[in-house]
């Protein structure tokens, strides 16, 4: 699956070496979070649905949300 590394999300999660975080419209909507069970708790607080897709900050692009090791681990 292509990602389009153009779009804009109004809510996305983001991650990198500093950990997990929820961003609403450019800004942080919480402090990192050092694994994703504790970021989705904050993304179940505020009622938020996300896109299929995270941003990667080491990377600088997108990726699909399920596909990240992280998670799985």
């Amino acid at each position: 699956m292509k990602i389009n590394q153009n779009q804009d999300h109004k809510a996305h999660l983001s991650f990198s070496e500093r950990g997990w975080i929820l961003i609403y419209q450019g800004s942080p909507l919480c402090d990192y979070k050092t694994d994703y069970t504790d970021v989705m708790k904050v993304v179940s607080h505020y009622r938020i649905i996300l896109p299929d897709v995270t941003w990667n900050g080491d990377m600088g692009a997108w990726v699909i949300t399920n596909t990240i090791e992280e998670i799985t681990a």
